[in-house]
């Protein structure tokens, strides 16, 4: 009975381990992703569709945690009287639990104003932008203690299975990236804002590449963006070199 009992136990802490485990180190046999790739922008998802959403989500929030007229006349002192200081007021700092959406949006600026964009200050908003800035050529190099993604422009170095602390729109993240079956997983989770998974595989002829990346949720509903690259003879344009 004790020996019945301590291989459930030993079944058990195994089953813990595969569920605690992280992306592997180790690529699955003949599993490359190395290769020149083009995006295919008509095989991918909009990404201005995408920003439309964000954009009306963001304007919802917005509009659910602005105050009333009463609320409003009562955090100025009444009708006709002075504001007051402290959180919120003049001279006083915003409450720690300020909306991220709208840290210091102005006042409109009278009838017809136009209001700033819901998406300024988002921080959902700004990891997407920098993932769409990053062009359209993709130069993969897969070793098998590194794994480059360089866009020309910029270049995305990882160290499978290792663990690394990065810095992030609102601080810094840990970071872990790895082989999760046939595909490389980057998995950034932040201390204060967005978390980011950003996963690259084949497709099934292996002529191309797809990048599905998942950013939060955080100060707005997750979102996802699945992008599509081609084999392709070109490489990535270089940026020209800068005389500082």
């Amino acid at each position: 009975m004790r020996k019945v009992h301590a291989s459930l136990l030993a079944c058990a802490a195994a089953a813990l381990a595969g569920c605690a485990a992280g992306p592997k180190a180790e690529a699955p046999a003949g599993v490359t992703l190395a290769g020149l790739w083009k995006l295919n922008r008509a095989a991918s998802d909009d990404p201005q569709q995408l920003i439309a959403r964000m954009r009306a989500q963001a304007l919802k929030i917005m509009a659910a945690a602005r105050p009333g007229p009463g609320i409003d006349e009562a955090a100025r002192g009444g009708a006709g009287g002075r504001e007051r200081g402290g959180a919120g007021g003049a001279g006083g700092a915003p409450p720690p639990d300020a909306n991220p959406l709208t840290p210091d949006e102005p006042a409109p600026g009278g009838h017809g104003a136009r209001r700033p964009d819901p998406l300024q200050y988002s921080p959902m908003m700004h990891v997407l932008s920098e993932a769409l800035a990053r062009g359209d050529f993709l130069t993969v190099r897969q070793s098998s203690d590194e794994l480059v993604f360089d866009y020309g422009t910029t270049a995305r170095s990882f160290t499978p299975g290792a663990h690394s602390v990065v810095s992030a729109q609102m601080g810094v993240a840990d970071q872990v990236s790895g082989w999760e079956g046939p595909e490389y997983v980057i998995n950034i989770r932040a201390q204060l804002g967005p978390n980011i998974v950003d996963r690259y595989g084949l497709s099934k002829d292996g002529q191309r590449l797809i990048e599905k990346l998942r950013i939060g949720p955080a100060e707005l509903p997750a979102v996802t963006l699945t992008r599509v690259y081609e084999r392709t003879s070109e490489t990535a344009p270089r940026a020209p070199p800068t005389n500082d």
